[in-house]
């Protein structure tokens, strides 16, 4: 059975997508990414993820003019043309081929690409007992002008999750070069002290996910105490719960942090109201 994606102005058979040899997303990771999930063939927080892809377009000057109509009219296609209910769906841009000149000069032809595939679930084992996390010997610089873009230069994440599965861990916690908890390879992290919620603050120089960004919201709808903090791993050790979000996985329960446990039961009340929250907010998906 073919297999369909969209690339720059149509839709076509994954083996008939050509790129260039000399685009720049190739050659240099010149680039943006998003990805995330749609919930019964519906795209969920489209807004939301265009207008970060939009922005981070616009700062780092890479041409972008679809509008989340068309594009939502695109991944609608998709998923029928692929015959998927519940689909991963990964946007890619690139800069495209223009000059061979390191420094772009002139005008260029952008790349864009959206791909849905089928959707691998996490065990639901784990929203129940939780995942451990290792902290990541590299750090995040606080002056790096790529944190807060999901770009294509994502081979320090990539790293950084290696590491960690491979020692037996689901993610890695990561700090930045001033000693603040910053966020995980691929996702964002949140603690809970006396029912009060606390994230890193984008000042971490960290990604702001747009999960992160709808727990916030939940917080504020269900009267629960949220800030966006900097602080060091003490206090995420310390804390009565700590759990980890990103679109794919939601959200998810940390059960210890290198050697240590977290909280004295998993999920703990807040994390699991807030999951329980979330996946009422996906039910109403549009």
């Amino acid at each position: 059975m073919p297999y369909f994606i969209f690339l720059n102005d149509r839709i076509v058979e994954e083996a008939e997508g050509r790129l260039s040899t000399l685009d720049r997303g190739f050659l240099y990771g010149d680039g943006l990414f998003e990805t995330f999930r749609t919930y019964t063939k519906k795209p969920f927080r489209l807004e939301d993820r265009i207008t970060r892809l939009s922005n981070s377009a616009k700062t780092l000057d890479i041409p972008f003019r679809f509008t989340i109509q068309q594009i939502k009219e695109i991944i609608d296609q998709l998923i029928v043309r692929n015959n998927l209910e519940d689909a991963y769906v990964r946007m890619t841009l690139s800069r495209g081929f223009g000059s061979n000149d390191f420094i772009q000069t002139g005008n260029c032809a952008p790349t864009f690409a959206i791909h849905t595939k089928p959707l691998v679930v996490y065990p639901a084992s784990l929203y129940k007992t939780g995942v451990p996390l290792i902290t990541s010997s590299i750090r995040k610089s606080v002056t790096c002008p790529l944190s807060s873009h999901k770009t294509l230069n994502f081979l320090t994440n990539y790293l950084i999750k290696k590491d960690a599965v491979k020692k037996g861990f689901h993610d890695a916690l990561v700090l930045n070069t001033n000693s603040h908890v910053a966020e995980c390879a691929v996702s964002n992290i949140f603690i809970v002290e006396k029912n009060s919620v606390i994230t890193p603050s984008l000042k971490a120089n960290i990604l702001p996910g747009i999960t992160r960004k709808i727990i916030l919201e939940l917080c504020k709808e269900n009267n629960i105490h949220a800030s966006e903090e900097l602080f060091s791993i003490k206090r995420v050790l310390r804390a009565d719960e700590v759990f980890i979000t990103n679109s794919l996985m939601e959200v998810m329960p940390v059960s210890k942090i290198d050697t240590q446990s977290i909280g004295r039961l998993i999920p703990g009340a807040i994390t699991k109201l807030l999951h329980d929250k979330y996946k009422a907010l996906t039910n109403k998906t549009e």
